[in-house]
């Protein structure tokens, strides 16, 4: 006669056998990667954006959220903002003066007239690109969102270095951009590297020349055709 294990007890075994078929050796690993951008010194430059782009598809992005850039004594603030393609972003003006923020950039053209405060909805970015934004109002107010379609990004920090976390094991393409670099290649630079499930070495950018002093636009004669 076959006896039937008490029923809490089968329960627990049920339970017991499903966290082991959930368990880390069923899951996707992932990895993670650091980058880093030198000078001609090998020193660490800061504020660098970071993109890892996967050479095969990936799942979804992520959720919905909005990225914030600021006007604060009359700059945007932050100045460069690296965001993923559907991301809103709000620009408050936090200043005591009108603003009046636009973009000819073919990502994402749009224009907020004059105001202070938080006078408009955030806006979506949701096609991958540079977007060069400006104040028609103060031609020194110059900032860049750099929207992408991957969900690993980041800028360098004050050791121009940067921690990709949650990498999944595949072939990668790493863009280093910034609108003052210089290269014989422009404004970005790439390397490409092979993620394990044991992660990648470091990998490094190394600038040949010092990043350019930024210069502000004077008045754009296309925004009386905006």
């Amino acid at each position: 006669m076959r006896i039937q294990p008490p029923a809490h007890l089968a329960a627990a075994a049920a339970l017991a056998l499903c966290a082991v078929m959930a368990g880390p050796g069923n899951r996707a690993a992932a990895a993670d990667l650091g980058v880093s951008v030198q000078d001609s010194a090998g020193r660490g430059v800061a504020g660098i954006v970071i993109i890892a782009e996967s050479d095969s598809p990936q799942p979804d992005k992520h959720a919905a959220r909005t990225a914030i850039m600021d006007q604060q004594h009359m700059q945007f603030v932050p100045r460069i903002l690296v965001v993923q393609t559907g991301t809103a972003v709000d620009f408050p003006n936090s200043d005591q003066i009108q603003h009046q923020v636009y973009s000819f950039s073919a990502p994402k053209r749009f224009k907020l007239s004059l105001y202070a405060g938080h006078r408009y909805p955030p806006i979506v970015f949701d096609q991958p690109g540079l977007v060069t934004l400006g104040c028609n109002i103060h031609d020194g107010m110059i900032g860049y969102i750099y929207v992408t379609d991957s969900a690993f990004f980041g800028r360098s920090d004050n050791a121009g270095v940067l921690q990709l976390h949650g990498l999944p094991a595949g072939n990668y393409t790493l863009t280093a951009w910034h609108p003052q670099i210089q290269e014989p290649t422009g404004s970005s630079l790439q390397l490409h590297v092979t993620v394990t499930d044991n992660g990648a070495p470091p990998q490094v950018f190394h600038l040949a020349r010092p990043l350019r002093v930024e210069s502000t636009h004077s008045g754009d004669s296309r925004w009386t055709d905006y």
